[in-house]
Formats: structure tokens, sequence, C-alpha cells
């Protein structure tokens, strides 16, 4: 792969900031060093309660010119039934330090349709957040996976979901406040400031290669076989013992089917869609004759333009019912795309 350009850094996936700052520090400084040039956007993910002067200042310092931090929500019934280590005070006082103190890019995830959550929390807490002027708002929908503690307590019954009328006018007030002060919705969850969106994660979703390096971190790389996929193992002792690199990893070359599905699914997940030209050259089809068996169910939701496939600003609240049936036109057509060649376009290596 030789030496890769290196345009975008995100340290994250757990929790950074919990490292000692003297550690930390060294760990930038190193990083920093191994890379060279400074990437154009650097982010690293916070928790609130970990926010102070001292991190903010090693941060810019050593090269981070974004920071997204995990608020969650302004007030204090919704931290805890989500079973944060923070409470509004703490978050406000963070918000207070960032706001003085940081130099660069900010933004802020908050969660929507928590069991005890109403509309009119879910609008304050934004207008609350935005007074503080971040550039980009990440917006998303509780989700309850198995194995965790807010999973069991909704199997128990001590928690319950919000009705769908709500959740559907929590999501869609929180969208419209969100544009009318000014953050584009760029992404089914993500909103920016003009010229402020992630450029890291819009990497992803217009699967372009990505090298992630850690326990659980996973990669996209072009092959001589084609795309392929990279997953360290969970272990954190595996990761750091004397084994060799094929036992702390596992791999699959990626077919044209999984492939295909994989860029229908993030490539719609983002307002402008997915390049009509650039899809039919990689997988050597006609994505819009493809997609013909599903354009009269979904005729109000799906837009096909001269350049472009994407969801209507409706649609995509609609995008994971969509994406079943795409999965299922997908598996249907397996005869007709399997071991099709794969013209991936990163020739070079380009994070």
């Amino acid at each position: 792969m030789g030496s890769p350009t290196i345009r975008t850094l995100f340290i994250g996936g757990g929790t950074p900031s919990a490292v000692r700052l003297n550690m930390l520090e060294i760990f930038l400084h190193k990083l920093m060093d191994i890379i060279g040039k400074s990437p154009l956007e650097s982010t690293i993910e916070l928790n609130p309660e970990s926010v102070t002067v001292k991190l903010l200042k090693i941060l810019f310092n050593n090269g981070i010119n974004r920071k997204s931090v995990g608020f969650q929500s302004l007030h204090d019934n919704i931290l805890k039934t989500l079973g944060r280590n923070t409470n509004v005070k703490i978050n406000l006082e963070a918000l207070n330090i960032i706001q003085k103190y940081w130099r660069g890019s900010f933004s802020v995830d908050l969660i929507n349709t928590v069991p005890g959550q109403t509309v009119n929390s879910a609008v304050d807490d934004i207008n609350k957040i935005q007074n503080f002027d971040p550039d980009h708002i990440s917006l998303y929908n509780l989700t309850f996976e198995p194995s965790t503690k807010l999973f069991s307590l909704l199997k128990s019954g001590k928690i319950n979901r919000l009705n769908e009328s709500i959740d559907l006018d929590m999501q869609t007030k929180s969208i419209d406040l969100l544009q009318l002060l000014g953050y584009e919705r760029y992404e089914v969850s993500n909103f920016a400031k003009k010229g402020k969106q992630s450029l890291h994660n819009i990497n992803y979703w217009e699967m372009g290669s990505y090298l992630g390096i850690g326990p659980s971190a996973a990669s996209t790389l072009l092959s001589e076989k084609g795309p392929v996929r990279i997953e360290y193992k969970r272990s954190i002792s595996n990761y750091v013992s004397d084994s060799t690199f094929n036992d702390r990893i596992n791999f699959e070359y990626l077919d044209s089917d999984t492939f295909l599905l994989e860029h229908l699914m993030m490539g719609l997940r983002l307002k402008e869609g997915i390049n009509i030209i650039k899809i039919n050259n990689i997988f050597n089809m006609n994505i819009i004759n493809f997609l013909k068996p599903l354009s009269t169910k979904w005729k109000d939701i799906l837009i096909i333009d001269k350049e472009s496939i994407y969801l209507s600003k409706n649609g995509l609240s609609f995008l994971n019912q969509f994406l079943i049936d795409i999965a299922t036109l997908i598996d249907h057509a397996k005869t007709n795309l399997t071991n099709k060649e794969i013209n991936w376009p990163i020739l070079t290596a380009h994070f």
C-alpha cells in the first residue's frame, strides 16, 4: 500500500479521555509523529465529565482540531435512565469550558426517544445546546441493544418504549428545529453548519477505504482479490500479546452482493444519496434497472434523478424498512451479481 495519505483521524469507540492526561499527551505526540503531516480533520471522543481546561489544551497542542462530546441530554432524568456518569450541572460546566477555551471544531451527541422523555424536553435540549454554538450535532434515536442494562429494563417492564406517535412527533420537531437553527441535515442522524460536516464519517458513508487500529477495530481495504474486511479481535490481552498478526485478526473478502448492500445501506443515509455513475462503474450494473422492482412500493420515498439515488426528506425516516426490501432484492438477484468483478475506485491508499 505504500505510504497512505491520511486525510482524517478519529480516536474513539470508547472513552479516550479516561486515560491519564500525561499518557494521553504522550500518545498523541507519538501518533502525530508517525502520521507526519496533520490530517485535515482529527477528532477525539470525550465524555462531559472528563472535560477540563488542561485536557483541551493538550488536545489542541497535539494536533486534535475537532472533538465530539457525548452530552446525550441536559435533563437529569434522561441521563439517569441512560446510565450516564454525569448530570446537568456537569454537562453545563463542560459546555462553558468548551465555549471559553476550545479553539477547534465542536460536535455534540444528543439522544432522542428515551423512555420518560417528552417532546418538550427533547426540543429544550436542542435549544439549550445551540446557545453554546456547536458546529455539528448528532441526534440519535435510542436503540435497545441486547445484553445491555437498558434492554434488560425494557424486557422486565421497568421502562417502556415511547409510543409511536410521540416518537414521530419528537423526531419531526427536533429535526425541524435543528434546520431552523442553521444545522443542515446531511445524513440521517447528523446535522452541521455550512462546511462543518464530519469528513471522517462521510468517508464511511461513501464507502471509502479506512484503517482501524485497536481491539475490535475494523478496516475496509483494497486487495488484489477485491475489498477485504479486517477486524481485530475484542481481547485486549490478545492485542498486546506477542501473537502473530493473523492470530489477532479476523478477515474476509467481500463478495459483490455484500459490498453492494453495504454501498446502499451507507450511501442512502446521506441526503445526497448515491452517485449513479459511481455505483454502476463499481459493480458493472445498471442500478436504476436493478431497483425498479421497488419503485412502485416506494414511489413517494425513493428519488432517482440524472445523477443520484436518494431518499426524500420524509423518506429518511423509513430508511431501515427500505433497506430490508433492498436486502431481499439483492438476495433474490444473487445469481446475477455474485462473482462479478468489483471495480472499487480506490487504487491508492487514501484515508
